[in-house]
């Protein structure tokens, strides 16, 4: 499967979940946008999400802070996102991680699928399990349209 269709994949499997819990959903007409989705709650908060598809890479699921650009790093611009939606088809789940919860110290946010012991990961960093992070509904900051 190659990059876009991991990315369609992702956000098909991001909007059915949103849809199932209430949400209504919105994606930008063009792909250069920072922001992948924009969702809308029943009051109409707005959260603006960039979606991803992550399979497991060394025991983690790992979401880099920057995305490629003309084949060149440019760092994620955080006030224009609210987190991300990650899909993990492992656990046919999708997780949401709120930019408030990320240490932008770091190039990358990792998450376990399972329980247990922390691997000993290149960064040394104690990963928080999936469940951690909890639903979008329950993030603290969401605009109000």
């Amino acid at each position: 499967m190659n990059v876009n269709e991991k990315g369609t994949i992702g956000l098909i499997e991001v909007i059915r979940d949103l849809t199932k819990k209430g949400f209504e959903c919105f994606t930008p007409i063009h792909d250069y946008s920072a922001v992948d989705l924009i969702v809308l709650d029943k009051n109409h908060r707005t959260y603006r999400l960039q979606v991803k598809y992550r399979t497991l890479s060394r025991g983690s699921i790992i979401v880099d802070l920057s995305s490629k650009v003309n084949g060149k790093s440019v760092p994620i611009d955080l006030d224009a996102i609210d987190g991300w939606a990650v899909y993990c088809p492992e656990i046919d789940s999708v997780v949401y991680v709120n930019k408030n919860e990320v240490d932008t110290t770091k190039n990358s946010i990792g998450f376990k699928l399972t329980e247990g012991a922390n691997s000993v990961n290149k960064d040394k960093i104690k990963r928080k399990h999936y469940s951690e992070f909890g639903e979008l509904a329950e993030w603290p900051k969401a605009a109000v349209c």
